[in-house]
């Protein structure tokens, strides 16, 4: 999949939502801002990084209207010839009745990288209690040829606690994925807590999955992490 013609859906999906918003309010919005230092980079309770730190970072535009497009990228380990990963998205997102939803899809690049590059769509749908978050979401790649002509589905769920009167909370995760990257059946879940102080949070969070075909990279770890948001 070439990256040019990656850029370039992305680049026509968003114009074509400048177009149809007849208010004209694309471009009023907010930029955000994201660095963090891992000491290991799991993607579904898999390491990116042969189980070594990551530096990672983004930015992200969020428009009045609920669109949003954003870049976020890490550092990789040997992932076929890529020594780094960079993630394309555009979505929507917005509250309703309660529930609050989210939509889009992301590009998955890998430059260097030899046939990874590839296109996921997601949804999700969650409900937020002030004290307690908690969503669920679908995530479906297509098939495509740096798949394998595979496909591949994850199903997870999110769920954020904030201890009252503290800084701290407490994460919880828990993802089932089938398919061209997952492999068969793999499940992954992480419980992790952090403290926010100012821009920046400390947090630790322990993972895991049920394959053991993988090696260390698909072993129970614990993660430490610093970020910093603007």
């Amino acid at each position: 999949m070439n990256i040019r013609n990656i850029i370039a859906a992305f680049l026509s999906l968003f114009l074509c939502a400048q177009i149809s918003n007849a208010q004209s309010n694309i471009f009023k919005g907010d930029f955000e801002a994201n660095a963090k230092l891992i000491s290991d980079y799991r993607f579904r309770g898999v390491s990116r990084t042969s189980n070594d730190f990551a530096v990672q970072g983004g930015v992200d535009f969020y428009s009045d209207t609920g669109l949003y497009t954003g870049v976020w990228a890490s550092n990789v380990d040997g992932f076929n010839g890529a020594d780094a990963e960079a993630n394309l998205y555009l979505g929507y997102s917005g509250e309703a009745k309660g529930f609050i939803y989210d939509f889009g899809a992301t590009a998955y690049l890998f430059p260097g990288g030899s046939n990874v590059n590839h296109i996921e769509t997601y949804g999700s749908i969650g409900i937020d209690f002030g004290l307690l978050t908690s969503s669920v979401g679908l995530a479906y790649m297509p098939n495509q040829g740096n798949l394998g002509d595979n496909d591949n589905i994850y199903l997870y769920n999110d769920t954020k606690f904030y201890v009252p009167d503290t800084p701290f909370s407490i994460d919880l995760h828990l993802g089932f994925e089938d398919g061209a990257i997952g492999g068969s059946k793999k499940v992954d879940w992480k419980i992790g807590t952090s403290v926010s102080f100012e821009n920046f949070e400390l947090g630790i969070a322990y993972v895991d999955t049920n394959k053991n075909n993988l090696g260390q990279r698909s072993d129970s770890g614990v993660l430490f992490s610093v970020a910093a948001y603007f």
